[in-house]
């Protein structure tokens, strides 16, 4: 995963905390559909099977790289949308 999902400000935000599945995935599914290739959305969340299971598998789906940055209680779960 490229140090660049760390250290460039993403594109967008999308503040999910609070949100239990599968609103995190969906959510996340509908904003990386409208942007571009190599633009980064940044997910906000506070659920941890999102963080383990849902989100990685919708990047893995789409060959999308990510990373994850653990933030006190909550995740910055990037993805980094690629074609």
């Amino acid at each position: 995963m490229g140090s660049e999902l760390t250290t460039r400000n993403p594109d967008q935000v999308l503040d999910v905390r609070g949100e239990s599945c599968p609103i995190p995935e969906m959510e996340a599914q509908k904003k990386l559909k409208k942007m571009k290739g190599g633009q980064i959305l940044e997910v906000l969340t506070d659920h941890q099977p999102a963080v383990d299971v849902t989100l990685p598998s919708l990047c893995k789906s789409h060959g999308y790289p990510y990373e994850i940055i653990k933030d006190g209680e909550q995740y910055k779960f990037r993805i980094l949308k690629v074609g």
